[in-house]
């Protein structure tokens, strides 16, 4: 049970991220000048930080809105968030047999 609930903890964190860095980008896209050449060094961060969140989505637009209409688009984030949740609980889990067996000289 506590390995779940570590798990659905880092789940929420990366759901909560990954909400956040949407509206975050929305934001300052819509603060930006329209007419700047390029964007600017802040706005290619939170892309970058948006795409590495849903990597495994890789982009919400792969997603016809039809299939997520409303705030039904929450559920593959969710889904993409348990996926991050259990690769780093399996990556920890992972290192921490490595780290023990070093230590015991095996």
């Amino acid at each position: 049970m506590k390995k779940f609930a570590i798990i659905v903890l880092i789940a929420l964190m990366h759901f909560g991220s990954s909400v956040l860095i949407v509206a975050a980008a929305g934001s300052v896209a819509t603060a930006l000048n329209p007419v700047t050449a390029e964007p600017t060094f802040g706005f290619r961060i939170l892309v970058v930080a948006t795409r590495i969140l849903h990597f495994p989505i890789i982009s919400l637009s792969l997603y016809s809105r039809q299939w997520f209409p409303g705030n039904w688009i929450y559920v593959p984030m969710l889904v993409n968030s348990f996926i991050w949740a259990a690769g780093i609980y399996v990556l920890f889990m992972l290192g921490k047999k490595i780290r023990e067996k070093k230590r015991n000289g095996k």
